[in-house]
């Protein structure tokens, strides 16, 4: 479906997270979905990616999941925007039938969560990733390295990885401590290492070629602007951005409600007029309040207007 093979070397820049929407009865919303992803594709992003914990993957039934990918494939492919499907289960079949179906529509790459529910042994993570590559093909793979999985791996670990899964070509690696990424990425250099925002120039200087974004529902521009500060060199803009993204996360996201990824993420996009994903996410996890979206507003006009600068 898309034309770009997605690969260690071409795999950067800035990839936006897709929102899950219900409707009003709780169900998968495809209409504002599709418009969604329309508005992010046009954004100038690098790259989609869903499913993962801000797509709440766990709250979706099968059925549900394909539903999504189908739709969120489709728009992508219309103009050729690379995709990563992210994918997870509490065991191997039920995540291998999640990758079938996303390798089967033309996802770029499949993303990968470890079976999450009890902690794996390292030789069953290895094992894992071994079965999910036979599968996935040539599709190539990236590992989402999230804490909630349980198993985390180190630069050890995906230096013996590499050789046994070579479909490997990056890493998401969310935890916010420069060191531990700089190891890895001076370790791991084969591979593409993106990180997340709250220390991402620190984590560009060490080695990161990307961030998989909540910034960029919010603000598109905003966060291409913030990447290619760092990567023409212009730290000090960067740093001035790194800033006051850290300040709103202190002072306004940590005293919102939901803190679950989903929620937070959701109340990010809804700064953003051209989405339309909507604030709730299914319990038992809480949904933030429109008075808790217009406080973030009201709080990024007078202290971070460019949040709010399309």
């Amino acid at each position: 479906m898309f034309m770009k093979q997605l690969t260690a070397d071409n795999l950067m820049g800035v990839w936006s997270l897709v929102p899950t929407p219900w409707d009003d009865h709780g169900d998968l919303d495809i209409q504002v979905l599709r418009h969604d992803v329309a508005y992010l594709v046009g954004s100038g992003v690098d790259g989609l990616y869903t499913t993962a914990s801000s797509g709440e993957f766990f709250a979706l039934d099968d059925a549900e999941f394909r539903l999504l990918v189908d739709a969120v494939l489709d728009e992508a492919g219309k103009v050729d925007v690379p995709v990563q499907i992210c994918c997870a289960a509490t065991d191997t079949r039920g995540f291998l039938r999640r990758a079938e179906h996303a390798v089967e529509l033309g996802a770029s790459a499949v993303q990968v969560i470890l079976p999450y529910y009890i902690q794996l042994e390292l030789e069953e993570a290895f094992t894992f990733f071994e079965d999910v590559a036979r599968v996935c093909g040539n599709v190539p793979l990236v590992h989402y390295n999230t804490g909630h999985a349980k198993r985390t791996f180190e630069a050890a670990d995906y230096l013996t990885l590499q050789d046994r899964v070579p479909t490997l070509i990056g890493t998401k690696l969310p935890r916010d401590e420069p060191l531990w990424f700089t190891e890895i990425c001076r370790c791991v250099s084969q591979m593409s290492h993106f990180c997340a925002e709250y220390a991402f120039v620190a984590n560009f200087v060490g080695g990161a070629r990307g961030m998989y974004s909540w910034l960029a529902v919010t603000n598109p521009r905003l966060a291409l602007v913030w990447y290619y500060a760092c990567r023409d060199g212009d730290f000090t803009e960067a740093i001035r951005i790194q800033k006051l993204v850290n300040r709103f996360k202190l002072e306004v996201k940590t005293t919102w409600r939901g803190q679950s990824d989903a929620a937070v993420n959701k109340t990010d996009a809804m700064l953003n007029p051209n989405m339309h994903c909507g604030l709730g996410v299914r319990a038992p996890y809480f949904s933030n309040s429109q008075d808790e979206l217009d406080s973030a507003r009201n709080w990024a006009e007078q202290h971070f207007p460019e949040l709010l600068i399309l």
